[in-house]
């Protein structure tokens, strides 16, 4: 048996399987009508407001800038590989450095990084 037709058997009995267990689930399912489900849950008690989730915005870019950086860790991580293989991608990850501090310096001459 070929790699490609195992693959292929593999891939549509697991196929057959996951479909036949969501008709499974569909048929058999209850759906019960009631007000509860529609509301918010919080330590047995009734929310007081239907206000929409509320968040900080200088803590979503702070996230996001934390998670670009983590990004760009990774990539100094991979820098011998780089320096080994190629200099187009010693020239992208120049270009990726150099773009993430021009972002980094203009937030922060926006004002964006003050947390207060």
């Amino acid at each position: 048996m070929d790699y490609k037709d195992f693959f292929f058997f593999f891939f549509s009995f697991f196929t057959v399987v996951v479909l036949l267990f969501l008709l499974f689930l569909l048929n058999f399912s209850t759906t019960l009508e009631s007000y509860d489900k529609g509301s918010s849950f919080e330590c047995g008690f009734s929310s007081v407001s239907s206000l929409g989730v509320v968040f900080s915005m200088p803590f979503f870019v702070i996230s996001i800038m934390f998670l670009l950086f983590d990004v760009e860790i990774l990539v100094l991580c991979f820098y011998p590989f780089f320096v080994l293989s190629s200099y187009y991608l010693l020239y992208f990850f120049w270009f990726l450095l150099f773009v993430i501090m021009v972002s980094t310096l203009f937030e922060w001459k926006k004002g964006v990084l003050s947390w207060f």
